[in-house]
């Protein structure tokens, strides 16, 4: 199978993601993010906002616990 791009534009790179060309593997690959939003989200046209106070209390001392493991490389040599 042939597939063929005149050209590859990319507007934003977010967390996990990736533009790759030719033979190639990505392997291992994880993302992890976390957002804290006082206001949240306005939507449509003509909102306005005024004297808004935002607070936000988070009281964790770790927010997002993130557990690895190491792998076997290819020669049985372990990877970080």
């Amino acid at each position: 199978m042939n597939v063929q791009f005149d050209s590859i534009n990319v507007n934003s790179i977010h967390m996990n993601s990736g533009v790759f060309v030719g033979s190639n593997s990505q392997d291992g690959w994880s993302a992890s993010m976390k957002e804290n939003s006082a206001l949240g989200t306005v939507v449509g046209t003509g909102n306005v906002i005024h004297h808004n106070v935002n607070v936000i209390h988070d009281e964790d001392m770790i927010d997002t616990p993130i557990m690895t493991e190491q792998k076997t490389g290819g020669k049985g040599q372990a990877s970080t």
